[in-house]
């Protein structure tokens, strides 16, 4: 059984951390260090998503030019949604985008509102990671219930928590940064391929198994100097593998890495459910690829 509501927590003895849910939405949002308009939406970016915790998972994608955060991602993810190049800053709620130049407050969180109106149901997921050895990371990801599985995908987002330049960088005077995409893998489960960046080609082993209840992914990432676990997130989404002008998003999680534990939360009722998981997979016909 899996849990309705996102929790996280830290399992002291191993070093993990675990998360449930699914109902969050995705927010996704183009920006870029010389954009002057960015700089007025930028740093009030980490009060929304904490004032809204569970509900929203932002994804900062910066500009891969002449921005020294950007990186293919913001490419790779913005070709779904446009044919040309967005203004900056953009943003795009469980793949639908938000029109007007630059947004307020109030503006986002009608938005978010509307976002969450338009899921129909939502995919629940489990997302794992432990650490392996001093720069390594494993990354789980369990599906199940979801009202679609063909032409969709597993996205994996892994965001550095805060990230600063330099006052030569920082063309529109903001030199912190959050939420900033650094790494992704794309997993499709009906077989049209993968898509995969990570500094230094730092994806590596990847396993699916396919069930009649249950989708399973494991993919472990190296991570580059300077970078820790505890200062990253990870957002993993069901989507639908085809861009398009609407809503994309099936189920969406973050799992704030470096977060302690909640009171009274057990580390092992995650586990509990994974091991549960495999254990229908193995019993409903599995598949690997």
């Amino acid at each position: 059984m899996l849990l309705p509501t996102p929790i996280a927590a830290q399992d002291d003895s191993e070093g993990g951390w675990s998360a449930a849910g699914g109902h969050t939405v995705l927010m996704e949002q183009f920006t870029a260090a010389w954009c002057e308009i960015c700089a007025t939406v930028d740093p009030w970016m980490p009060e929304f998503t904490e004032a809204n915790g569970n509900r929203v998972a932002r994804v900062a994608l910066h500009d891969n030019f002449e921005d020294p955060l950007g990186t293919p991602v913001t490419d790779y993810r913005i070709q779904r949604y446009t044919d040309g190049s967005p203004s900056a800053p953009s943003f795009w709620f469980d793949g639908s985008l938000l029109a007007g130049g630059a947004p307020d407050r109030a503006s986002l969180h009608r938005e978010l509102l509307g976002a969450e109106g338009d899921r129909s149901s939502d995919t629940k997921l489990i997302l794992s990671a432990a650490p392996i050895g001093a720069n390594s990371i494993s990354i789980s990801v369990i599906l199940s219930e979801w009202s679609a599985l063909e032409q969709t995908q597993i996205s994996l987002f892994v965001n550095r928590d805060s990230v600063e330049i330099t006052d030569s960088e920082a063309i529109n005077g903001i030199r912190e940064h959050h939420d900033v995409a650094f790494a992704y893998s794309e997993i499709s489960l009906s077989g049209l391929g993968n898509w995969s960046y990570a500094p230094d080609d730092g994806w590596g082993a990847l396993e699916l198994q396919i069930g009649a209840e249950s989708v399973i992914l494991q993919r472990t990432l190296t991570l580059p100097g300077g970078i820790s676990a505890d200062s990253l997130s990870i957002v993993a989404v069901h989507e639908t593998e085809l861009s398009g002008q609407g809503p994309s998003t099936l189920g969406a999680l973050r799992l704030d890495i470096g977060e302690q534990p909640l009171e009274g939360l057990q580390w092992w009722l995650p586990v509990g459910v994974v091991l549960l998981a495999s254990a229908l997979v193995a019993l409903t016909g599995l598949s690997r690829r």
